[in-house]
């Protein structure tokens, strides 16, 4: 029994050494390919995390930006906005279209950009021509950007829906009414309420179109000069009904 024993014992090691050898063997051989391996996905992995983490702050900063620009409210901020982050998200047309509508609303308020309340300069001709032509320039971007997707519905109507304000203060109707017409087509069929605004929109463009008659320097002096007369008989006889006794 005792050299069965033995026997046994000497077989085991005999194998463990074979193992630990066959192991050796393997660690000098392939060993070294396999941990390559191994550390590159452990770096891609952390290069991975690490690149999630970098895109979630970028976006963060993005999204600040906006609201400051939204605080600021000055056209500039908006376009540097569409020009560094427009890949993210909607940002992009929301830049724009920010943008565009502070040029728009200089011209609406005639007031410069930038005037407060203790600072409300008039537009000059050259800076309307000019704040018009930079918000033309950019709802245009924002309606050439338009692929038709559902998504971006409401972004092209509201480049469409600016580039007609912009025709209307040029006075150029005829534009005006086919940027309407074309937010009919635009958005009929998902947006009906914004159709029908934009039809009535159409509709009230002639009122736009009517000419007024504005009265001449001369008719303007006479009005001016004219003297009403009043009838004295009815001036007395009001008089003497105040001071008549009760």
């Amino acid at each position: 029994m005792d050299r069965d024993r033995l026997k046994d014992i000497q077989t085991a090691d005999l194998s463990d050494s074979q193992v630990n050898e066959d192991f050796v063997h393997w660690l000098k051989t392939k060993g070294p390919s396999y941990l390559l391996v191994v550390m590159v996905v452990i770096v891609g992995y952390l290069f991975y995390i690490r690149y999630q983490s970098s895109q979630a702050q970028h976006q963060g900063e993005a999204w600040i930006a906006f609201a400051e620009a939204r605080v600021s409210g000055l056209p500039a901020s908006f376009e540097d906005i569409a020009a560094s982050y427009g890949e993210i998200g909607a940002l992009r047309q929301l830049g724009l279209l920010g943008a565009a509508d502070g040029y728009l609303k200089a011209v609406v308020l005639n007031q410069t950009l930038g005037s407060d309340a203790n600072n409300t300069d008039s537009l000059t001709q050259e800076d309307r021509t000019f704040y018009l032509q930079k918000a033309d320039a950019l709802y245009a971007e924002v309606v050439s950007d338009d692929d038709s997707n559902a998504t971006n519905t409401l972004f092209a109507v509201g480049g469409l829906s600016g580039r007609a304000a912009v025709a209307e203060a040029n006075g150029d109707i005829e534009s005006a009414r086919k940027y309407y017409e074309s937010i009919i087509t635009r958005a009929g069929a998902q947006y009906p309420a914004l159709a029908t605004q934009a039809q009535s929109r159409i509709d009230s463009l002639e009122s736009l179109s009517a000419s007024i008659e504005l009265p001449s320097e001369a008719e303007i002096t006479a009005r001016t000069n004219q003297v009403l007369k009043r009838d004295p008989k009815l001036i007395d006889s009001d008089i003497d009904s105040l001071i008549a006794p009760r």
